[in-house]
């Protein structure tokens, strides 16, 4: 098949961006011919997009991966999706479905969105679900799980003691990693309460700051671990390569993922990138109650605490660390999992939908045609993760 891929992309330090470089790749290993058309962060210029989306020949589908951080909820994203579908069989892949966010009603957009694309791609039966109650027709909606890269990365991995090392870690003591983005709904205060009770346990928090606003969460982290967590802890603050991610993942022996509730004016329904990284790492997992890891509930409840209890996340950390059956049996589940929801597999799911025949109906653009001349068809570039 040809698909053009309209997405933000490497280099842009995204989760968005990252997903769209890994569907790409599993597209292409599949024999597949794949454009990316990358776009910036909510803007409302499309010129770029059109001229190379006019300069491709018998295109099959045109996939757009969607963000409320990357597109406007707007009515120009509405009309410039209906002049893509004019052009081809349009896909949209919904990585988070809101009712409200940051206090402004987001189903109108939904519903918009939904009647304008041949389809949407969601991600968790809960989305689903979701966009059926603000309207969307079924027939609109497949469910296809986010990718996980199989990285099984062991104890037998050379570099693993080096990377302890280099972080800080003593020999006797496990390591217990939280990554991504540092935002503060992360819940990284919690898990230093949390770690600090567990006495052979090594917090190490890693990933880049992406809001100037909490520009004060790096200082109040490591205040928080000079009091609770002295000579356990270390903070990792910038955007990691590819290199330290995997090194990271070998090096750790339990994953953590404390987040906060949602606000009740930014109520969401999603999966968590991070979460299925961390599937594919081949270690044990623990995280809070949060829509992000719905499937982890599924798979492996016995790991999934309330948000906010630090008690709780304590006692599971201590468990997994200690019990080594339970930790097994935790890491089994785990990794089966991954393998279901490998890119290979989801690639396979992603073409089988291009290839549906699913109701369509005729869009009326509301806009002009805001095609130029030229081709600007990008190709991916090799980027950190």
């Amino acid at each position: 098949m040809k698909i053009a891929i309209v997405s933000e992309f490497p280099p842009f330090h995204s989760g968005f961006a990252q997903y769209a470089q890994f569907l790409v790749g599993a597209l292409r290993e599949r024999g597949n011919e794949v454009l990316v058309i990358p776009t910036e962060r909510n803007s409302e210029s499309y010129d770029d997009v059109f001229r190379s989306i006019d300069a491709m020949y018998n295109l099959d589908v045109i996939h757009l991966n969607h963000g409320y951080d990357s597109y406007p909820v707007s009515d120009r994203f509405i009309s410039f999706l209906e002049e893509l579908r004019g052009r081809a069989k349009l896909v949209v892949t919904m990585h988070t479905i809101n009712s409200m966010r940051r206090g402004t009603d987001t189903a109108w957009f939904n519903l918009a969105l939904a009647n304008t694309v041949d389809f949407l791609i969601v991600h968790s039966e809960p989305m689903k679900e979701e966009l059926l109650r603000q309207g969307v027709s079924s027939e609109k909606i497949i469910i296809i799980p986010h990718g996980t890269r199989i990285l099984f990365l062991g104890k037998e991995d050379g570099d693993r003691q080096a990377v302890r090392t280099r972080v800080g870690v003593p020999p006797e003591m496990k390591m217990v990693l939280a990554l991504g983005f540092l935002e503060p709904d992360k819940g990284f205060e919690e898990l230093i309460d949390a770690v600090a009770g567990v006495r052979d346990a090594f917090l190490v928090i890693a990933g880049e700051q992406v809001v100037e606003e909490d520009s004060h969460l790096v200082d109040k982290l490591q205040a928080s671990a000079d009091r609770l967590l002295t000579g356990r802890f270390k903070l990792v603050s910038h955007y990691l390569t590819e290199t330290e991610i995997l090194q990271l993942l070998s090096a750790a022996d339990v994953l953590a993922f404390a987040y906060r509730p949602s606000s009740p004016d930014d109520t969401f329904y999603s999966v968590s990138g991070v979460l299925h990284l961390a599937f594919g790492s081949g270690k044990s997992i623990v995280v809070s109650e949060n829509p992000k890891f719905v499937e982890l509930m599924k798979v492996m409840p016995q790991v999934v605490v309330p948000a906010m209890d630090i008690h709780s996340l304590k006692n599971i950390i201590h468990r997994v660390i200690s019990d080594k059956p339970f930790q097994e049996l935790v890491v089994e589940k785990i990794a089966n999992y991954a393998i279901e929801t490998s890119w290979d597999k989801v690639a396979q799911l992603y073409v089988q939908a291009y290839k549906s025949d699913m109701p369509t109906r005729t869009p009326e653009p509301k806009i002009g045609n805001l095609s130029g001349i030229g081709p600007v068809v990008h190709e991916p570039v090799e980027t950190q993760n």
